[in-house]
């Protein structure tokens, strides 16, 4: 029997194509290439995927009437996840549901190290083979590179096939790539200086990509992408539940990853004039979900207690098995694990910011998708993860979306007057972290929202009178307006909702109480803390003034806090030129305690008591 199938048109883009019967808009927009928000991975609980369905649209289901306003659902939105395709549908993408291309950020301190890369190109003369000396091509080639200085090398069976021929090509006068202990190519002398590297920084949230030039340690290209997995789930936690309801979910996710990231290969060596070819190994750090994803180990058991990897080595493993495309015979090395929730990415701003040489006691704190908090010396390393992330970086937020283009990033209140900046200067379209952060903690200043979170009445703040009549309930809850609806791009107000307070609470009590938990493991106060490093583009991008005064940070002189950037690429590219830095992240990772904060009576309690804004 014929499957019934639906015409799906998703305006303004123009696109049609033929949905089976039963399949959500949700998975009909990913079929279609089409970008569209879904933090929550189409559980129905965030509210990213709205769209407008212009013509008859069907009643809305328990999920939209939880999530969407009354005003909403009244202008026709839907949850893209919730509506199944019974028949031919034209759907309209609002420009907030839409995911824009996102401000990502590249740069980031790097503690200096040696030049010592696992890959090193050698140009050699090899005697050629004579009636007197009949030495096998393989073992005159090792000779010679042993000559070189490069001893107890093998070379592999894929090379031995092509060995005779490229020896006898190149006149016996190769220049020999070797990876690890491996020669896995012989090219031309003249081309002893085209050896490069792709150090990799895969985030749950964005990709980027580093072209190091592996003679002489500089990065010659930077490239990056959004991790296109996002439109199965903002966090870890939404990709490893699609992995378990799918069947080929997994492979789904790492197909994604892979294709983006060969995207940055691609466009890197493009823009420093090198072929793909010339990279001969890519080293990635990652958070425990990312890494398994792509190497295609198993995920379940990282969601559920007690969250345990299937592995928390390095590897080092073709790069053609999870399909790079660098060189046929390259090498992909990703870095070690610390915990379930605290990957190699994490190690990678340890070594990054030199913590695991530090002699004064320093918190590191990586506010991404996830939030992950390392404090000590290079006597004593402690871990922990946070779920923070959704809400500052715009998801379950009702006007929230990523920093892209006509995000609101910054909100101030000057003489009762409010103003917003936006990315790009564009109009506004929603709020991003950062924004989210600035105006909570202006509000909060202002009198707006009080020390316990809830938003005062409008006759509460009489004496500001711009203030007062933007505070208007909406859906039963009190509301702010931001933007008005003829300013916003979007054809509606931007509101901040006290369910929006609520979530920032959320995050900034989980960040708040695990400092407070590390130190108290430490045996430490804050006081004791010598340096406050902030990483990540969240991290570097917000007003350490502003996330201090809602207790997002902790309260030390802002002198003490430093921005470090993309900390975790910086710690990359150090494994990338630095072969003998591996055994050191192996050190590192092991040697770091976790500590597990889901099982801790005093973070639950500490928790609770973060949630309050400074001065309650």
């Amino acid at each position: 029997m014929a499957k019934v199938v639906y015409r799906v048109t998703f305006e303004p883009d123009g696109r049609t194509l033929e949905v089976p019967a039963g399949r959500t808009l949700l998975e009909a927009a990913q079929a279609a290439g089409v970008q569209l928000e879904a933090p929550c991975g189409g559980r129905g609980t965030c509210g990213g995927c709205r769209v407008l369905i212009p013509d008859d649209p069907p009643a809305p289901s328990e999920a939209c009437r939880r999530v969407l306003s009354g005003e909403e659902i009244g202008r026709r939105l839907r949850l893209a996840c919730q509506v199944r395709v019974r028949r031919d549908l034209c759907v309209v993408i609002p420009e907030e549901a839409r995911r824009r291309d996102q401000v990502i950020l590249t740069e980031g301190v790097a503690f200096d190290v040696p030049l010592r890369p696992n890959v090193r190109k050698v140009a050699v003369r090899v005697p050629e083979p004579s009636v007197t000396d009949q030495r096998a091509d393989a073992d005159r080639l090792l000779d010679a590179l042993a000559e070189a200085g490069l001893d107890g090398l093998t070379v592999g069976p894929a090379m031995l096939r092509e060995l005779p021929r490229r020896l006898r090509t190149l006149d016996f006068h190769p220049a020999a790539v070797v990876v690890g202990r491996e020669v896995v190519h012989l090219d031309r002398p003249t081309a002893v200086d085209a050896c490069y590297g792709l150090a990799l920084d895969v985030g749950t949230t964005t990709l980027v990509g580093y072209l190091v030039n592996l003679v002489s340690g500089e990065t010659v290209a930077v490239a990056s992408r959004a991790n296109p997995q996002a439109a199965y789930g903002d966090d870890v936690i939404a990709r490893i539940e699609y992995c378990g309801r799918q069947k080929t979910g997994a492979r789904t996710l790492q197909a994604l990853v892979v294709d983006a990231l060969n995207e940055i290969l691609a466009e890197a060596c493009r823009r420093a004039h090198v072929k793909p070819a010339a990279v001969y190994e890519a080293a990635m750090v990652g958070n425990t979900t990312m890494n398994h994803l792509l190497l295609a180990l198993p995920v379940d058991a990282i969601a559920r207690a007690p969250f345990v990897a299937a592995s928390a080595s390095s590897h080092s493993v073709p790069a053609r098995s999870v399909g790079l495309k660098i060189h046929q015979r390259g090498r992909l090395y990703t870095g070690p694990l610390i915990a379930g929730f605290v990957g190699a990415d994490t190690v990678g701003v340890i070594l990054a910011t030199g913590m695991h040489a530090a002699e004064r006691l320093t918190l590191a704190i990586d506010i991404g998708t996830n939030g992950e908090i390392v404090l000590g010396t290079r006597e004593r390393l402690l871990a922990c993860s946070t779920a923070a992330g959704p809400a500052l970086e715009g998801a379950r937020i009702r006007y929230g979306m990523r920093a892209a283009g006509g995000a609101i990033d910054r909100v101030d209140i000057v003489d009762g007057r409010v103003t917003v900046r936006t990315i790009g200067d564009e109009p506004p379209v929603g709020l991003c972290g950062t924004g989210l952060v600035d105006a909570v903690a202006a509000l909060a200043e202002a009198g707006v929202i009080d020390p316990t979170g809830r938003m005062r009445p409008a006759e509460a703040v009489a004496g500001a009178p711009d203030l007062a009549r933007r505070l208007r309930p909406a859906d039963g809850e009190p509301a702010f307006v931001l933007v008005e609806a003829g300013e916003a791009c979007c054809g509606h107000p931007i509101l901040l909702t006290q369910r929006d307070v609520r979530e920032v609470q959320l995050a900034k009590g989980a960040i708040a109480a695990g400092v407070r938990t590390l130190l108290d493991v430490y045996g430490a106060a804050m006081d004791d803390v010598a340096e406050v490093l902030l990483a990540g583009a969240f991290g570097n991008f917000i007003r350490p003034d502003r996330a201090r005064g809602i207790g997002l940070l902790p309260d030390v002189p802002l002198e003490k806090i430093r921005f470090v950037g993309n900390a975790a690429g910086a710690g990359a590219r150090m494994l990338l030129i630095n072969r003998n830095l591996r055994y050191v992240a192996t050190d590192v990772a092991r040697g770091v305690e976790h500590v597990e904060l889901s099982e801790r009576r005093d973070f639950q309690e500490r928790f609770a008591e973060a949630m309050l804004f400074p001065g309650a």
